[in-house]
């Protein structure tokens, strides 16, 4: 009764929390100045219906009753399958960075056309959306970024076409390119210590698996990473770095990991809450509602999207309902298993009630549109999680309970068998007693060291857990986060021995920062240890390949491998780098700071008479020739070049 109770407080605070203010009233232009760093566009936003084959401006409303003014921070008008126009103006004063992005956060839209006026003067136009290959996006991004270079004193307008089978939810934002950075690496974090969770948490009951082979396990595992999947999707993780050229994967995406979420969960309920012994008709029910939801998603390929996904929603709630039923009958019962499983499951449908309410336009609730199913799953997975582990002790202890009441009966019958055979002889019951005092504390014995067995393994187990955490940690640069010079000798052998294996290209780039002693020198270590931090993640931003490896080489200089990358390749990444790092914004207070680089490529296919760290010595051979040649420029190494007095090519 007492969890009943703190269960009900809790969901009363979420939804006191998170309850959104009403907006105020929308304003026609949004003016921009020096103290304009971003702005949410909701409240300047109005929206008229389209069509989809009338995308050119000229097709947008002209009449201005035909556009509704958006009084919520956030677009969203539910599943619909008509278009949508959206239209906003804004007038820039002056401005103290004229890089801007527009970002559209919602990552599931399928057309998105952009045009951007300045003065009436349509000067930008953009394609873009999720059945469009990645590479298309002006920007690599998992949400939709658009660059805007605005002039001070001039009146903007931007104007979208937008198309969706999914919920109609157009999150915009306006900002600086420097301030959407930090707003961006917030968001990051926070979305990758959910992940972390969800991945920790998978890990541990895998482990917990390999150590009681109890299945119960494997389906909670499947269940917890196909829900990572589900959000990594949503976020638009998986459209850019699992399938970016396959836009029919992430249309269909959600269709079928609800197929996996749903299989893992019967089938973790089917083991854990032994359905089919326990309530045989309701698991009928509910593996024939698994069926339906696999015939469904084929179905995704042939009929209309929306009118499978609206079977998919309805054959979900179904299931729900089923599988709540099966665990309400259970928990009356008894079992307090499923009576710790109803709370986590209550808590989800709770947050899953105001997340579809907000994504289907009903309501718009800041807290659990934002964050209201992730924090459902989190306490669900963790609740699910507490379950296991009440019922490997509850089993433990039911054991327990059999051997002590097994021991006792045994005891009893070999007390009367003593007492009838005491009448027949006093030195064979003597004989027999001693006997099964010996066979007792050997049975005690047995135990101790099984249990102490178990202690060791789970001590171990732990021990190793933290060796590879410490291994991870022990191969990143604590400054910079990239990888330090004992990983770069360990990767840099890894390649090499691959490249000559199979006689491919293996390129490397020195990096190395110009004039940083002066850096240090002018402004002081923090603002030099800045400066390598803002140049090493930049390093990383550009060099995207998964191959790709990026390293902190020593003081200033950093170290890039691009294997399979011949010779020109490698020149084209370093002078891409090179023109980023000279353009790359730099600011320690209120200065800026001019830091440029220059860049030594050398690229070898190796061979066995080829010493490994003869690729080594021809890039510093080219680095010096760049810091020769005047900085803030790359060389790439030839036979040609001549000798520096250290002993490589000038």
């Amino acid at each position: 009764m007492n969890l009943l109770r703190g269960f009900l407080f809790f969901c009363i605070l979420l939804l006191v929390a998170g309850t959104t203010v009403p907006a105020r009233a929308a304003v026609s232009v949004l003016p921009l100045d020096d103290n304009s760093h971003y702005a949410k566009l909701g409240g300047y936003l109005q929206f008229a219906d389209a069509t989809a084959d009338a995308i050119e401006p000229a097709a947008a409303p002209t009449d201005p009753a035909a556009w509704t003014t958006l009084r919520g921070a956030t677009l969203n008008l539910g599943y619909r399958q008509q278009p949508v126009w959206l239209q906003l103006d804004f007038q820039t004063a002056s401005l103290g960075d004229a890089n801007w992005l527009l970002e559209v956060a919602n990552s599931q839209l399928d057309q998105l056309y952009v045009y951007v006026y300045r003065d009436d003067t349509l000067i930008q136009t953009w394609h873009s959306g999720d059945r469009q290959p990645f590479a298309q996006r002006p920007i690599p991004h998992r949400h939709f970024l658009f660059p805007l270079l605005l002039e001070p004193h001039h009146h903007y307008r931007l104007l979208l076409h937008v198309s969706n089978s999914e919920a109609m939810e157009v999150p915009l934002l306006l900002a600086t390119q420097q301030h959407f950075a930090v707003l961006d690496a917030e968001r990051s974090t926070v979305n990758g210590v959910f992940y972390g969770v969800l991945l920790i948490i998978a890990a541990y009951s895998l482990m917990l698996y390999l150590v009681l082979l109890d299945r119960s396990y494997v389906f909670y595992v499947s269940y917890v990473v196909t829900m990572l999947l589900f959000f990594l999707w949503q976020d638009g993780i998986l459209y850019q770095y699992l399938f970016p050229d396959i836009p029919v994967a992430q249309h269909l995406a959600a269709g079928h990991l609800s197929v996996l979420i749903f299989a893992s969960i019967a089938l973790f309920f089917r083991d854990f809450l032994h359905l089919p012994e326990k309530v045989p008709l309701h698991w009928l029910a509910y593996k024939s509602l698994l069926v339906i939801h696999v015939l469904l998603c084929t179905l995704l390929w042939w009929l209309p999207y929306q009118t499978v996904i609206a079977l998919m929603v309805v054959n979900t709630v179904l299931s729900t309902l089923m599988a709540v039923l099966s665990i309400v009958r259970l928990a009356i019962g008894g079992a307090r298993s499923a009576q710790i499983v109803l709370i986590g499951w209550a808590l989800l449908l709770f947050c899953l009630l105001f997340f579809t309410a907000a994504k289907a336009g009903l309501i718009y609730n800041d807290f659990m549109a934002l964050h209201g199913l992730r924090l459902g799953i989190s306490v669900e997975i963790l609740i699910f999680s507490f379950a296991l582990a009440f019922r490997i002790n509850q089993e433990k202890d039911a054991k327990e309970k059999a051997l002590r009441q097994v021991n006792i009966e045994r005891n009893e019958r070999m007390r009367a068998q003593e007492l009838a055979l005491q009448a027949e002889k006093e030195t064979s019951r003597l004989r027999e007693a001693a006997l099964l005092a010996e066979k007792a504390n050997s049975e005690q014995l047995q135990r101790l060291v099984e249990a102490r067995t178990a202690d060791l393994e789970n001590t171990l187990a732990n021990l190793e857990q933290a060796h590879r955490e410490l291994e991870r940690l022990s191969a990143l640069d604590s400054l910079t986060g990239v990888a330090n010079r004992r990983s770069f000798d360990t990767r840099f052998t890894e390649l090499w021995t691959t490249a000559q294996r199979f006689g491919r290209p293996l390129s490397l780039l020195m990096v190395d920062i110009d004039h940083f002693k002066q850096v240090n020198d002018t402004f002081g270590h923090p603002c030099g240890d800045y400066v390598l931090k803002t140049f090493a993640h930049m390093l990383r931003d550009v060099i995207q390949r998964p191959t790709d490896f990026v390293a902190r080489y020593g003081g200033e200089e950093f170290a890039i491998l691009l294997p399979e990358t011949p010779r020109e390749g490698a020149a084209v990444v370093a002078n891409l780098l090179v023109q980023q790092a000279q353009r790359h914004p730099f600011r320690w207070g209120r200065t800026t700071l001019n830091i440029t680089a220059s860049i030594g490529v050398a690229c070898q296919i190796p061979t066995s008479a080829d010493p490994p760290d003869s690729l080594i010595t021809q890039a510093d051979a080219a680095l010096y020739r760049a810091k020769r040649d005047g900085r803030n420029r790359c060389a790439v190494f030839s036979d040609t070049l001549p000798r520096d007095p250290a002993g490589g090519a000038a």
